[in-house]
């Protein structure tokens, strides 16, 4: 009995099972964590001493580092099964582990791991029940995993909002987040919003193919797509193909002009409700902020692991989502939709640069300049080559580690209860922490743009995809609204540079071991991916199979 249990489970690994274990193993690990977090804080502190919170401040991110280490080996592993026997598919086709779920699983597991040691020393963790907050992350993380891995609409739907959930969740931590009540119900309405949307326009695809799956609905709307693009031809060239387009061309050409138009319409109106759904889902919650109003400005804006995961990683798995549905669900359509991602891409960049200048926190400045940076990734999709496939997984691993770099010197600065809260805080930072200033005065100029950073190389690759593939306005339209953004990074190197220290300031800022890994990963990749970029671009290669 025993031995067909275990080759059954055996047959499940190498089976269906495969394609789930990485989350699995994110799953598993943060129930333990639950359940070790509840038994801890019913145990009299007799037992544990009298700070029974000092273990759990290091216990508890060790076990959460340990889930990511082993979703992170069982996803070598598979990679190594891809590269053998191509895709795994389990589940009735609803999940799928490619070179791509690799890639940005990857990624989001390293967002995690950052987000996680940056919360060991933060100054506003609470002491006890941390066990709450990492199993949190574990499973926000497995929830994007998921998004990333599935390729049915229903998996997805729900994927995202198990995502949403934790992300509220996320945002209401006591301690952890600078949201006020009501702005963790608007999060939560946001969402909903959202929600409803991205669901109306997977019905309209399920009632324009008939299916689920992602593969089968691109297949339905490429046929849709065929037809509309032979009834526009014998409408305009007068071709004698179909002896009913004959009839319907000689009776009433009006009417086969609009019915190609319909063809069209309805997977277009599609493509804005499931875009729009998911600007709305991940997008407008992670960047809408509310701080108390009765605190001073120099008071709020203390920036948490929790904002950079949020505007962070739940950013980079919606627009993993939006580009596996474009070049899949939309793919034969792109001469028709790429005028509106343009058109969402220039108005974020836009409205993200400019809401940037107005603000002197610097929590909302990089929040904001959080929304250029992803307006400037979905701009690779106008140009929709190999080279733009490149551009915008380089853009997205490498906005990673540099965004991480600038949270983890600031979430030090306040650690050492250093007011970080505006730019005149700033002031003075040299004198007082050379290695501090340096470290934030190298990130800043990196998503500034300034070679030769992978800040300035990221962007680059993006002009030149657009450049390449004869979208030139847009492409110029890059390189000068790179002026302003690159104007509104270099005003917090100006505060850091500048200024006196007073005889009042704090000395220099000590690091602790997970801040100094942090910071010292970030830097590396930084200043590596602009200096020698070749095995970074591979990296970025390898998402889409080049």
């Amino acid at each position: 009995m025993l031995n067909h249990m275990l080759s059954a489970f055996r047959t499940y690994l190498h089976g269906d099972g495969a394609v789930l274990l990485p989350e699995m193993q994110l799953f598993l690990f943060a129930i333990g964590m639950l359940a070790m977090d509840s038994w801890t804080a019913n145990t009299s502190s007799e037992k544990f001493g009298p700070n029974p919170g000092f273990r759990q401040k290091y216990w508890n991110p060790a076990l959460a580092l340990a889930g990511i280490a082993f979703s992170a080996l069982t996803l070598w592993m598979l990679r190594a099964r891809i590269i053998q026997s191509g895709e795994l598919a389990g589940f009735h086709l609803t999940l799928v582990v490619d070179s791509y779920f690799i890639f940005f699983s990857a990624l989001l597991l390293a967002a995690t791991a950052l987000v996680i040691l940056l919360s060991v020393n933060c100054a506003t963790m609470p002491a006890v029940r941390q066990g709450r907050y990492y199993a949190l992350l574990l499973f926000a993380c497995m929830s994007m995993m998921l998004i990333v891995s599935a390729v049915d609409l229903l998996v997805i739907f729900l994927a995202m909002e198990a995502a949403a959930i934790s992300a509220c969740f996320l945002a209401a931590s006591p301690g952890l987040s600078n949201r006020t009540p009501s702005a963790s119900v608007r999060f939560l309405l946001s969402s909903a919003f959202g929600s409803a949307v991205v669901a109306y326009g997977f019905s309209l695809l399920y009632g324009l193919s008939g299916a689920t799956n992602i593969s089968q609905v691109a297949a339905a709307l490429a046929r849709r797509h065929n037809v509309a693009k032979v009834i526009a031809l014998s409408h305009q060239s007068g071709l004698q193909g179909l002896q009913m387009l004959q009839l319907l061309q000689s009776r009433l050409p009006e009417a086969v002009h609009w019915q190609a138009v319909t063809l069209e319409a309805l997977p277009i109106a599609a493509f804005m409700l499931v875009s729009v759904g998911m600007i709305l889902k991940f997008a407008v919650p992670s960047f809408q902020r509310q701080f108390n109003r009765t605190t001073a400005e120099t008071d709020f804006g203390i920036l948490s692991p929790v904002t950079l995961y949020v505007s962070g990683a739940y950013a980079i798995a919606a627009v993993a989502l939006l580009l596996r549905s474009m070049f899949t669900i939309f793919a034969d359509s792109q001469n028709i939709w790429w005028h509106i991602i343009a058109a969402l891409a220039i108005v974020g960049i836009s409205y993200g640069i400019f809401c940037s200048l107005r603000q002197t926190n610097l929590e909302r400045i990089i929040v904001y300049l959080s929304i250029a940076h992803m307006s400037y990734v979905l701009l690779g999709v106008v140009a929709a080559n190999e080279a733009a496939a490149t551009a915008m997984t380089y853009y997205l691993f490498t906005y990673l580690f540099i965004v991480s770099g600038v949270f983890g010197v600031l979430i030090a600065l306040r650690g050492e209860n250093i007011s970080a809260g505006v730019l005149n805080d700033l002031s003075g930072l040299r004198r007082r922490s050379p290695v501090t200033a340096l470290l934030l005065i190298i990130f800043v100029l990196s998503l500034a743009g300034a070679p030769p950073t992978a800040g300035f190389f990221s962007r680059y690759f993006i002009f030149h995809a657009l450049f390449e593939t004869g979208h030139r306005y847009t492409a110029w339209f890059v390189a000068l609204s790179s002026l302003p953004l690159a104007y509104s990074y270099l005003r917090i190197a100006v505060y850091v540079w500048r200024g006196r220290q007073s005889e009042t300031e704090p000395g220099a800022v000590a690091f602790g071991i997970p801040e100094a890994i942090v910071l010292g990963v970030c830097v590396f990749v930084s200043l590596a991916a602009g200096l020698y970029s070749e095995p970074f671009t591979r990296m970025a290669r390898y998402a889409f199979g080049q």
